[in-house]
């Protein structure tokens, strides 16, 4: 008899069907309790900011709580809390999703708040004022923690002034404050329309019921925005940082690998992300075991972008963690002597293989929850266009081998490729 080595994750059916103003609806039907999962994700984040207006994106993921003429105020929050809901958003470089966890019986109404916010949303200058506030502080609670001050004060150093994730998402507490309401409804002109958007419907429901609802409410909505990818970026693998020391007002020293990453739909991702928690993140990865649990040389080597999920190429920063002492080099050196064999020999065939095993049983776990399916669905549309493949993308980091491993280090991890940052107190 014959055991595979690797188990399956449950991959429910899942549907669509795209209205004819361009926005695709996807139904996966989830058996479970009488709750559902509703997003609604728009394909645009801090990428499509202009100069002087970075942090717009977030900026408008609270907006949009504020109310139409129809559902005015804070009526979405009480809407929802008053059937045992939950909601929020998140904001990303790439794009801006906002979700509710309701009951069955309030889907009707959450497809109609969520319809109407995309196609009737007023920002007053005295509602941006309020937010502001509150967005200003998330931004101050941000840089009032160390670790959060290096982490935003460093990626001002990883890209050129002409690349989409030039600005963190957070974006800048100066342009923040200048914001005008004008300024947040042509964001909302540019980049909130049907079909730059997309809904997602996790539970135990009937797709036909959903895609009528879908009809229903936002069928009507006829503003159609021209959708194009960023074209002349500039080569992250030929580009230099803007600096190589940064001071940190902690008594800790931070080695801050940084390394080009190719954009998720590349050929090389898979293999390329795979090497990088196989050397670098994982728990029991090759530098972690000798630096952290051997040698005792670095507290932790930690990723600022863990999910190193990016529309276009990135830097993606990788972080030792040590005490401010003599002779932190021999860190650099370890690394160094590591990335080479990397490079000539490849990692065991073991590690790739506990690494998938890892992988596929993260997945499994995750299919148990109706946000993590709708967020695979969500990234696998966003990224790739195609959200069936939220349940093989397993089948990516299988299809790795030795060589595969042994080609991406050399390309991404060479020294003229792989930069670092030196973070040591002033």
């Amino acid at each position: 008899m014959t055991v595979s080595l690797y188990a399956s994750a449950i991959e429910y059916p899942s549907v669509s069907k795209t209205l004819k103003n361009g926005l695709k609806v996807i139904v996966c039907q989830k058996p479970g309790n009488d709750f559902v999962y509703l997003q609604v994700w728009y394909r645009a984040g801090s990428k499509d900011e202009a100069p002087g207006v970075h942090g717009m994106a977030h900026m408008f993921e609270h907006m949009m709580f504020r109310g139409t003429e129809k559902y005015p105020g804070h009526s979405f929050f009480r809407n929802v809390e008053k059937v045992g809901g939950v909601l929020n958003a998140s904001t990303h470089s790439d794009f801006t999703e906002y979700h509710e966890y309701i009951p069955k019986t309030a889907l009707d109404m959450c497809m109609d708040m969520e319809a109407d916010r995309m196609g009737n949303l007023k920002v007053t200058q005295d509602i941006l004022n309020t937010e502001r506030q509150v967005v200003g502080e998330e931004f101050r609670d941000n840089m009032n923690n160390w670790e959060g001050r290096m982490v935003l004060n460093e990626y001002k150093a990883l890209y050129p002034d002409n690349d989409p994730y030039t600005v963190n998402p957070i974006g800048s507490l100066e342009e923040i404050t200048s914001f005008t309401a004008d300024e947040c409804m042509d964001f909302y002109n540019k980049y909130y329309s049907p079909n730059y958007a997309y809904v997602v419907v996790v539970g135990d429901v009937k797709p036909d019921d959903v895609f009528a609802m879908a009809e229903k409410y936002f069928g009507p909505l006829a503003k159609q925005l021209s959708l194009k990818d960023k074209s002349n970026l500039p080569d992250l693998t030929n580009t230099k940082l803007k600096l190589t020391e940064m001071p940190l007002d902690q008594m800790l020293q931070v080695y801050s690998y940084v390394i080009p990453y190719p954009e998720i739909s590349s050929k090389d991702y898979y293999a390329l992300n795979m090497l990088t928690g196989l050397l670098f993140l994982d728990e029991n990865s090759i530098l972690n075991d000798i630096l952290v649990k051997k040698k005792h040389l670095v507290y932790a080597i930690v990723s600022t972008e863990e999910t190193r999920f990016f529309k276009y190429p990135s830097e993606q920063p990788i972080d030792f963690f040590m005490s401010a002492q003599p002779g932190n080099f021999k860190v650099k050196k370890i690394v160094t002597d590591e990335i080479n064999d990397v490079i000539a020999d490849g990692v065991p065939q073991a590690l790739i293989d506990n690494y998938i095993r890892a992988r596929e049983a993260a997945d499994m776990e995750s299919n148990y929850s109706a946000e993590s399916i709708g967020n695979s669905l969500g990234e696998a549309e966003l990224y790739f266009g195609d959200y069936q493949l939220a349940y093989h993308n397993i089948d990516g980091y299988k299809k790795v081998t030795i060589d595969d491993i042994k080609r991406v280090a050399a390309t991404y991890f060479a020294p003229d490729r792989i930069s670092v940052i030196n973070i040591k107190p002033d």
